[in-house]
């Protein structure tokens, strides 16, 4: 579940289609890890749907003040389609995904209230077939310290879920920790006691 330090993202591409009055609304999401990544799949998609009426789309990528996103019509009245799919995504918690929306024209005009819905409900519909994952907003943080530390250190990060990773091997040993933001003050005032144990021998600070 999205939250203040976590949101959700797609682990894989998906599809899914609603009709509305003869025209088709095909979606389609998938992971986007920057904005070119995004623009690259909607281009993949205009020529798959070559003959299509409009490739409506929006993309949200980072979360928080990291957050950047994107939509568009396409040729649609303005607010009908790449907002209704953006806002979608915004509702659900999702980001790092670009979803585009196509449509087949079916004959009919839908006005612009069905417009919204029916880009809406295509939008849903593949936020609801799609394998969804969560993300943890985390930070990197150098560690120095004693060898006689490791152990201490490494309870405090079990207990708090942070992720010990690259190790460098010198006069002391330093850690590159990922660190969740959930629980930064807690690791650093953790950090903080273990310091005070080893007389100033551990040192910290997040790349």
């Amino acid at each position: 579940m999205a939250g203040s330090w976590s949101y959700l993202a797609p682990d894989s591409s998906s599809q899914s289609e609603v009709k509305e009055q003869g025209s088709r609304f095909i979606a389609h999401m998938a992971p986007a890890a920057s904005p070119g990544e995004a623009m690259a799949f909607i281009e993949s998609l205009r020529k798959r749907y070559h003959d299509a009426t409009h490739h409506c789309w929006a993309y949200r990528i980072g979360w928080g003040e990291e957050l950047e996103f994107r939509f568009s019509d396409d040729g649609e009245p303005s607010h009908t389609a790449g907002e209704p799919i953006y806002r979608s995504l915004e509702e659900r918690g999702v980001s790092d995904a670009c979803l585009v929306v196509v449509r087949y024209f079916g004959g009919v005009k839908l006005g612009t209230g069905g417009l919204a819905r029916a880009y809406r409900g295509a939008a849903r519909q593949a936020l609801d077939d799609a394998l969804l994952a969560t993300r943890v907003l985390t930070e990197a943080w150098d560690i120095s310290l004693p060898y006689g530390a490791q152990g201490s250190l490494r309870h405090a990060a079990a207990g708090l879920g942070v992720n010990l990773g690259e190790q460098t091997f010198g006069e002391e040993v330093t850690i590159v920790a990922r660190v969740p933001r959930e629980v930064s003050e807690a690791f650093g005032r953790r950090l903080a006691r273990l310091r005070e144990e080893w007389k100033g021998a551990v040192t910290w600070k997040s790349k």
